[in-house]
């Protein structure tokens, strides 16, 4: 029967959850070795939505993206770049302690204008030189 089972189960606080937003929360729930649905449900209890681990992971990466632009000095305006960056660390930290923020509108336009940049360079890459041309 369900009710004679003992279950050792960790006492799951905002502290503690928080140190896993950097996973999947799969991974997450193996870690705190509990399970997948119990994860989510104290989740909802803490105050969280949705699990942050792709909004992190996103910021991360369009962080990483601006300082590779930032050492390749191919924006004139070095003290603009070390703003943004700034300014998006400021974000993800905000996210650690409040993961239902939603994220700025100039972080997300900043991101898609990212992605618009990668996808045109990769898109180059893969045309010919001679095609390259008709498209961009």
């Amino acid at each position: 029967m369900r009710a004679d089972r003992v279950r050792s189960e960790r006492v799951l606080t905002f502290e503690l959850v928080s140190q896993y937003f950097y996973m999947p929360i799969t991974q997450a729930a193996r870690e705190l070795n509990v399970g997948l649905t119990v994860l989510k449900k104290k989740c909802r209890e803490l105050g969280i939505p949705r699990w942050p681990h792709r909004k992190l992971k996103n910021l991360q990466t369009l962080i990483n993206d601006v300082e590779v632009l930032q050492e390749a000095g191919k924006a004139n305006d070095g003290e603009q770049l070390r703003a943004m960056v700034e300014m998006l660390e400021q974000e993800r930290r905000l996210l650690e302690q409040r993961p239902y923020v939603e994220l700025e509108e100039k972080t997300k336009r900043l991101r898609q204008a990212c992605f618009k940049a990668s996808y045109k360079k990769r898109r180059l890459l893969v045309l010919e030189p001679g095609e390259a041309s008709k498209y961009y």
